[in-house]
């Protein structure tokens, strides 16, 4: 069964004969198994702009929204990473502090650099029958802001790499009741869906609360390579800052 947007586009494709990009004027599949070429198309009179989506885009984005219970979705092109660039510079001003968990991805780090800004680092316990990183504590994350009242926004990665989850319930409500918006690295949580928890998947980020949320369909759902999107709730943080940074990045 195709998805209602891969409809949309090969309906488009077969209307028309390219001149355009991309090379392989989806008559020539790049690599064998690779049927995805047919639809792959630029930003033409129907295709609708991935950064000025008011078309097929945008609608397939609302759905996803809607899928997740999330204000907005954005699609990513560049996985996780530009997600957490793109939200960590939407949520806190340049130069500014921020407040870290210490296992997070590269990418996190790179926004650190690139915002100049000042991170104050939550350690999570090490679980020690596996040595490796346990969850974040509600308390200590509490701690953190009453310690550094200046910061901005909270930055953590819920599920790690290894598959263990923080309270982000109760983390949220934390940092929302000094007014900081939190931003959860889900990147291997993207299976935490509503319509999931039959089968005892739980507690995904956009429903404990956070602000910002971003998510790599490739990861845990069956999706092609480099697949991401980013999901905003609340109004902590300006829906017109992140496609600004999303263009950007």
């Amino acid at each position: 069964m195709q998805s209602i947007l891969q409809q949309q586009c090969e309906a488009l494709a077969a209307a028309r004969y390219p001149l355009h990009m991309p090379g392989h004027k989806r008559r020539t599949a790049p690599a064998p198994g690779l049927g995805c070429y047919a639809f792959d198309l630029t930003e033409i009179q129907g295709a609708d702009d991935l950064h000025d989506a008011d078309g097929i885009l945008a609608d397939a984005m609302s759905r996803t929204a809607a899928l997740y219970g999330s204000a907005r979705c954005w699609y990513l092109v560049g996985g996780s990473t530009v997600g957490l660039l793109a939200g960590i510079r939407a949520a806190a001003p340049f130069g500014s502090e921020v407040l870290v968990a210490r296992n997070c991805h590269k990418a996190v780090y790179h926004a650190l650099e690139l915002g100049r800004l000042t991170a104050h680092y939550l350690t999570p316990p090490v679980v020690p029958d596996f040595g490796v990183y346990g969850s974040v504590p509600p308390a200590a994350v509490a701690a953190a802001l009453d310690a550094h009242p200046a910061v901005r926004c909270v930055i953590l990665t819920s599920p790690t790499y290894e598959g263990v989850q923080s309270d982000l319930k109760a983390i949220a409500d934390l940092c929302h009741a000094r007014g900081v918006p939190l931003l959860v690295d889900e990147a291997h949580g993207a299976h935490y869906l509503p319509l999931a928890e039959p089968c005892g998947w739980r507690g995904g980020a956009v429903a404990a609360g956070a602000d910002l949320v971003v998510q790599s369909a490739h990861k845990t759902l069956p999706s092609l390579t480099q697949t991401a999107w980013l999901h905003l709730n609340g109004t902590r943080i300006d829906p017109a800052a992140v496609e600004r940074q999303l263009d950007v990045f």
